[in-house]
């Protein structure tokens, strides 16, 4: 990444090139700069991803042009973007950035300089916007959560399973390495109470296991993150017998 303060990108053309870019006239055209197109505008950040911006410049008689970039705003902001892109061909030339979530939300103002090659200064400038949005999040589910066995002496272990899937692109497919908790709720009780936790492994399956006292149903829950939602599974229910009471 490269700081560049207020968003400053330039380019310079040699005589030679401005030259067999274009047709030579006799009479000399005075020279001008127009901003043709900020795209996108507005220009939409989706979560911590960078968007790619790109703003055409017209010109006349330019040998170098400047583009600045800056936010609207009492408080004085760099933008961070990487080293620019610019195309130039005949009088378009054509500036390529990029804005991310720590840049400025709202207004923005371009401003182009075109210079000819007495170092006379024209300038054009056009509004545009900056909007931030949260990264759509893809969904989740947990598949074939298990409690086994569904009934359990006192004391002993209840072994859980089950496999945490995404859905990307309209495709179920694994979530590896993200956390589920196992929660439990004893029966005639509304509250769950946290009992364990595990990791998925490569097909998204997780195995977890705790020593059961009382009768109730337990649950695996996935809490999500910046990227995938929450999801919880079906409920299994198991009874738990004391060892004088199975019955």
């Amino acid at each position: 990444m490269k700081r560049i303060a207020i968003g400053l990108l330039s380019a310079a053309v040699s005589g030679s090139l401005l030259m067999s870019a274009g047709t030579a006239s006799a009479e000399r055209v005075a020279l001008s700069v127009r901003i043709d197109n900020v795209n996108p505008n507005p220009v939409v950040v989706h979560g911590d991803d960078d968007t790619r911006v790109t703003i055409e410049v017209r010109t006349t008689e330019a040998t170098r042009v400047e583009l600045r970039l800056k936010p609207v705003s009492d408080q004085f902001r760099t933008q961070d973007a990487r080293e620019p892109r610019i195309f130039h061909q005949g009088d378009l030339w054509r500036f390529t950035t990029s804005f991310d979530e720590n840049d400025f939300e709202g207004r923005w103002v371009a401003t182009a300089d075109a210079y000819d090659k007495d170092g006379k200064k024209v300038t054009d400038e056009v509004n545009f916007s900056v909007e931030h949005k949260d990264a759509e999040k893809l969904d989740t589910r947990v598949y074939r959560f298990s409690a086994n066995p569904d009934v359990v002496r006192k004391g002993r272990w209840v072994y859980f399973t089950g496999r945490l899937l995404v859905n990307d692109d309209d495709r179920w497919t694994s979530a590896r390495r993200e956390e589920v908790e196992i929660y439990f709720r004893k029966r005639g009780s509304s509250a769950w109470k946290y009992v364990t936790s595990t990791d998925t492994g490569r097909r998204g399956a997780f195995y977890a296991k705790a020593r059961a006292y009382k009768s109730g149903e337990y649950r695996a829950v996935f809490d999500g993150t910046d990227e995938l939602e929450e999801s919880r599974s079906r409920t299994e229910r198991v009874r738990v017998y004391s060892f004088h009471h199975r019955r």
